[in-house]
């Protein structure tokens, strides 16, 4: 210690030696906190108390507003009652449920029956009925039940669907259009349901599925928060285990007609007894609680053959034949062997600012491992403007990777997204009969000129294959998929930095090792077939084909390139007519051309466009760009009778009663704010503690 600590600490002690036989030498004051003392507590710290005890009062009142919360927490089907006061939602009491699907190769046929009560003794002027599915899913059929009235749903031209809501509005009717509140949340408008009222519904939606790894699944949205569960249902705040049965709660029925002999199908978290025939898997769950910790999930493997193998599905509807055909690769592919031509384009706007052009970078990076001396390749980066590396595509060589990799590490991020100039350098070079030409479109997606994007890839694409990357975990996939559909190639999106490898690993694989290239399809009758450019037959990820025929044709022949060898094979097909969704699949994707068309400008007159889009979606029941499913109430006497009886009640209780006040959400959640409170409370106590 330096002396000048050492005089410093001295003075110190004596101060408080001095301090000290001062205080003890006075005489104590009457105390004015005398009944107080007890506790140790002076009047200040009584107040403190008292507010932290305010504090926690008020946060057992806003538990009970934990009963409440908004759309964005839904990730099952709901029955919801809205509260005013603090806007947001209560989950009725959910009785039972039953879902029935068909499973047609890739195509899922979904039917959900579920029964709701109002348990309370409150009448509900404003309900609501919400459903999750799958973001590929169409809603194309509905039906409500409350008590004796029905609402059902029905397919309209937009501005009819729009006109029959604001009619039954003004008559006090219940109708609703279904609204899309985020890609896989379906919600439609319940009013005037009385207490100690059962609610029927009725979903019906169609799906695709996604080939993956060799494996089909099939999801069914049923896992659910414990705090929308009836309090009788909970058990320490668990959610029932398996054991808890009751008939009543739920059932799964599940068709498969996969098509193809499978090596495996389970379900991967629950309980089901699968029985088998020659053409179908029937699966039914065993247990039969009402909720559930995880969503149903069912996996099947198809057995894969030394080449590309087909099956066929048929549906006979209105005297027209509707076939789905899907072609598996082998199982195993050879590298390919002719010499690539690979040009990456790569997005420098403003929009990939930091780890998404660290990500894109490292993307790049990866894929110039990828090729061989013998490939060719260029990039290209765009932001505000387009800017190559080489003025044509050069060998993979040493000297050429060296100044490849120099090119990404100068690399910033700056400016606007103008794709179009770099899609028109990556296109415009001629393609050389020896080389396939790939191109690698690493972006996040942040356009609004999808229309023009879509026409310039559709007419400068030539025999070139585009593979979009998506970089982030909210790319536009619309257009990156769209875009990868017409150039023929496929989609890939990273969603972490961590994932980069890995995901360009697998794209390369598919790159190196396409199992059939320029695949034709060849039907011995006339045909409307979608898609009407079939892509490229990778390892893992079949051809989808849908079609309309006036009579079915049972012999069908395929055709592509091989590792440069022409491939072909002739299928003979059984014709059953039997297979469910087939034509309303044909009808989505004769939609989806058609909408293509309508958005590239095609040399078609665009009211015509859209008179044939909205002709096919009220022919086959289905939301369009043009048309929407409206619930139309089809007992209007009876809501009428139950809409007065509501107004009268709640007239009744506004003069007996004083309106429930609830505690509106915050942006940073009640918790966090009281227990921001109580620590300062705390803080204050020490603090006083500490100086006393």
């Amino acid at each position: 210690m330096t002396k000048k600590l050492a005089a410093h600490k001295h003075i110190r002690q004596q101060l408080e030696a001095d301090y000290q036989a001062k205080y003890n030498n006075r005489v104590p004051k009457k105390d004015t906190v005398k009944k107080y003392q007890g506790l140790g507590l002076n009047w200040r710290d009584v107040v403190i108390l008292i507010m932290a005890l305010l504090f926690v009062g008020l946060y057992q009142v806003q538990a009970h507003a934990e009963d409440y919360f908004d759309l964005d927490d839904i990730d099952a089907a709901m029955m919801l009652s809205y509260h005013k006061g603090g806007n947001n939602y209560a989950a009725l009491e959910l009785l039972n449920s039953e879902y029935n699907i068909n499973i047609t190769g890739i195509i899922a046929e979904v039917t959900i029956k579920q029964t709701f009560i109002n348990s309370t003794a409150n009448w509900i002027e404003e309900g609501m009925y919400a459903f999750p599915v799958a973001k590929n899913a169409a809603v194309y059929d509905m039906k409500l039940i409350i008590g004796k009235r029905v609402i059902a749903g029905e397919i309209h031209e937009k501005q009819q669907a729009q006109q029959i809501y604001e009619t039954a509005k003004a008559q006090g009717l219940a109708a609703s259009i279904v609204k899309q509140y985020r890609p896989n949340l379906f919600t439609t408008d319940v009013a005037n349901i009385m207490p100690n009222e059962k609610i029927q519904v009725e979903i019906t939606y169609q799906q695709t599925l996604t080939y993956d790894a060799g494996y089909i699944d099939f999801r069914l949205p049923l896992a659910i928060k414990s705090r929308y569960m009836s309090a009788r249902y909970l058990q320490e705040d668990e959610i029932p285990v398996a054991t808890v049965l009751d008939n009543q709660y739920r059932a799964i029925n599940i068709n498969l007609e996969a098509g193809f002999e499978l090596s495996e199908l389970k379900s991967l978290y629950h309980d089901v007894n699968i029985q088998a025939n020659e053409i179908y898997q029937t699966i039914t769950l065993n247990d039969t609680q009402l909720y559930d910790a995880n969503d149903f999930v069912l996996r099947w493997q198809p057995v894969l053959g030394s080449e590309p193998q087909a099956a066929m599905f048929s549906e006979k509807l209105n005297g027209e034949e509707y076939v789905l055909m899907m072609l598996l690769p082998p199982n195993s592919t050879q590298k390919n062997e002719q010499p690539r031509e690979v040009v990456f384009i790569i997005d420098t706007s403003g929009s990939m600012h930091g780890n998404a052009l660290n990500a894109a970078k490292d993307a790049l990076l990866f894929g110039l491992t990828q090729i061989t001396p013998n490939d060719k390749f260029n990039i290209i980066e765009f932001n505000s403007y387009a800017r190559e590396l080489f003025n044509h595509s050069v060998l993979a060589n040493v000297d050429n990777l060296d100044k490849a990799i120099d090119f990404i590490d100068e690399l910033k991020s700056d400016g606007g997204t103008n794709m179009a100039p770099a899609l028109k350098l990556a296109m415009q070079d001629k393609i050389l009969a020896e080389y396939l030409k790939q191109i690698i479109f690493i972006t996040d997606g942040s356009v609004g000129n999808e229309a023009q994007l879509f026409n310039q890839i559709n007419q400068q694409i030539d025999e070139a294959r585009l593979f979009t990357v998506a970089i982030g975990a909210a790319p536009n996939n619309y257009f990156m998929s769209k875009a990868a559909l017409i150039g023929r190639g496929t989609y890939t999106n990273i969603g972490k930095l961590n994932e980069v490898d890995a995901m360009m690993n697998e794209l390369f694989t598919k790159l190196s090792s396409p199992a059939l290239t320029d695949v034709m399809v060849q039907w011995n009758t006339a045909v409307e077939q979608n898609p009407r450019v079939i892509p490229d037959l990778y390892s893992d990820q079949p051809i989808i084909v849908t079609a309309k025929m006036p009579s079915f044709d049972m012999d069908v022949a395929l055709s592509g390139f091989a590792n440069k060898k022409t491939w072909s094979s002739s299928f003979s097909f059984k014709q059953d007519g039997q297979s469910k969704g087939v034509a309303k699949l044909w009808a989505r994707n004769q939609i989806e051309d058609l909408t293509d068309d309508y958005m590239l400008g095609a040399d078609i007159d665009a009211s015509l466009l859209q008179q044939q889009i909205t002709d096919i979606a009220l022919k086959y029941h289905l939301v369009s760009k043009f048309t929407s499913l409206v619930a139309v109430d089809k007992t209007p006497e009876l809501s009428r009778l139950v809409a007065q009886q509501a107004r009268a009640m709640h007239q009744s209780q506004a003069l007996e009663t004083i309106e429930e006040v609830y505690f509106p959400q915050t942006a940073l959640g009640w918790r966090w704010q009281m227990l921001l409170g109580l620590i300062l409370i705390v803080l204050a106590l020490l603090n006083r503690k500490l100086l006393a």
